[in-house]
């Protein structure tokens, strides 16, 4: 049983809320599978996520490096001492799947993790970060990549 592409959007987020729950805020973001980085800004707390990944195209079980820099909109300093989790999902042949990175540690605003993705198709990366020293500093962003066979 295959779902729509909406469907797959409900669910995707309604799961993913189940994680992140203590965090949900509404963010304006844009996100676009066409242009490798992607930029989520929550103007009200003053961040900006940036998201790029290596290689630029993806492809199904090769390493691919998911890549994240948290800044201040206003100053553009990186914050300092995030921790930060990953959740990597997708509903791609009618089964929603995910894989999680906690826990990850980000000394000075920039962090990264490597991940091989199973199959092709559109997949969502959802970042969560914190930080002990800034607490207005946590955000909850989503992105998208577009993974393919070669």
């Amino acid at each position: 049983m295959s779902y729509s592409p909406l469907a797959t959007v409900i669910i995707t987020v309604l799961v993913s809320s189940l994680f992140y729950a203590p965090l949900l805020q509404y963010a304006y973001s844009q996100t676009s599978t066409k242009n490798v980085e992607q930029l989520w800004t929550d103007s009200d707390h003053d961040l900006k996520i940036k998201f790029v990944y290596d290689p630029k195209i993806p492809i199904v079980d090769k390493p691919t490096e998911l890549k994240f820099t948290v800044q201040r909109i206003s100053t553009g300093d990186y914050l300092r001492n995030l921790e930060a989790n990953v959740l990597v999902t997708d509903n791609i042949s009618g089964q929603f799947r995910d894989f999680r990175f906690n826990n990850v540690s980000a000394p000075d605003g920039q962090f990264s993790v490597k991940y091989l993705f199973p199959d092709t198709g559109l997949f969502e990366i959802i970042v969560r970060i914190s930080s002990p020293d800034a607490p207005d500093a946590q955000a909850l962003a989503a992105f998208a990549v577009l993974v393919s066979k070669k």
